[in-house]
């Protein structure tokens, strides 16, 4: 039985344990919260602060692990790929991985690719825009970061403080900002070849920059979608990736997109059962495949099998949970509870309460529960 330790221990890597089990692995997995789900979830826990990446390497050896799998966040990954020196398959160096991580060294590599990007501004040119965005280069779930409509230098400079306080390294950038709708492409690569890929289309109810509301787009632009794969490809080939998964959110409008960010790793807050309730395609086994020897399997259909609406539970304000009250009936494919009842919700990005998946049994419906659910109207739980 081949030995194998996911690093990671939030509820988005409970997809990934599973089917790491069902290949049959002895699973180990790592994390610094023992209340996190999978901490209580897994027959093997071991709590130990994976940021702390001798820790990890000296538990790797100790363990003698066969296998090595990031989980659903960036340091996970960036971990996995610094303790790596090529021992352990389908991983990036360390070097690429924060090529990838980082908005700005992203940003850079992109632009020498011509991808289609936010420009990044100087004080002097955000100051002449007519409305940028200011964020940290390393922070994620839109920590840290500011729509400024007016760039004043006053605002800018605020902007760039927070922005600063936010990021992990002290960076910040400041982009210009476009407007239109966000979407992610989240695409299996194997020998240069898109095997697989999905478009989704995501929302902000809550906070502009934290995503909570999200479904399969099955009529996407079979032209812009092209153009993604092209451009993914670029930039694995550019830096000679490995296969597995490349994960992009961008920003469409008319015939322009405008990719935001790729990543290696495994979208969080459940990202992989949307995909798989809805298509029927086990994202899961595919995203963890590479990293076990496997191969993740081609997509042989793109028929929609169910509609699928994923909605993670945030507050504006902050609240106290007391239970869901549904202004309509509703059919739920799956809960999953992130607070009890008298808990305190945080404000978004903060605090989560749960993740619902709703299911629709046509077009229309699905679209009714949408709008409900980006007005407010669907639910309350304080």
């Amino acid at each position: 039985m081949k030995r194998t330790l996911l690093v990671d221990t939030n509820r988005a890597a409970v997809p990934l344990y599973r089917a790491l089990c069902d290949l049959g692995h002895e699973v180990w997995v790592v994390g610094g919260k023992p209340t996190e789900p999978l901490s209580r979830l897994a027959a093997n826990y071991m709590e130990l602060d994976y940021s702390d990446t001798e820790r990890l390497a000296a538990f790797v050896d100790e363990k003698r692990f066969d296998y090595l799998v990031p989980g659903c966040t960036d340091v996970s990954y960036a971990a996995c790929a610094e303790i790596n020196h090529g021992r352990f398959p389908g991983m990036d160096t360390s070097v690429d991985t924060l090529t990838i991580n980082s908005k700005r060294e992203f940003r850079e590599l992109a632009g020498n690719l011509g991808l289609s990007i936010p420009r990044v501004l100087s004080p002097e040119q955000a100051a002449a825009a007519e409305a940028v965005v200011v964020k940290p280069v390393d922070s994620f779930s839109g920590r840290g970061m500011t729509v400024l409509e007016d760039p004043v230098p006053h605002a800018l400079n605020k902007a760039l403080a927070d922005a600063r306080e936010a990021s992990k390294t002290g960076c910040a950038m400041v982009e210009e900002f476009v407007s239109g709708q966000l979407f992610s492409h989240s695409a299996f690569v194997r020998n240069g070849d898109v095997i697989a890929d999905f478009v989704v289309q995501e929302d902000c109810t809550t906070n502009r920059f934290t995503v909570d509301t999200s479904r399969m787009a099955p009529e996407f632009p079979g032209g812009m979608l092209e153009s993604l794969r092209k451009d993914l490809l670029r930039v694995i080939t550019s830096l000679q990736l490995t296969n597995g998964l490349m994960h992009t959110q961008f920003i469409a409008s008319g015939d322009r997109y405008w990719i935001i960010e790729m990543t290696r790793r495994c979208p969080g807050d459940l990202y992989s059962l949307l995909v798989e309730y809805s298509t029927g395609y086990p994202y899961a086994a595919s995203y963890v495949a590479p990293f076990v020897e496997e191969v993740p399997r081609p997509r042989d259909a793109a028929n929609c099998q169910a509609r699928i609406t994923r909605h993670t539970v945030t507050s504006r304000e902050g609240g106290s949970l007391w239970g869901f009250r549904f202004a309509m009936p509703v059919e739920i494919r799956l809960f999953v509870p992130l607070a009890t009842t008298g808990e305190f919700i945080g404000p978004s990005p903060y605090g989560r309460a749960g993740i619902f998946f709703f299911s629709s049994p046509s077009k229309h419906e699905q679209d009714d529960l949408y709008r409900r659910l980006l007005n407010g109207e669907l639910y309350s739980f304080s």
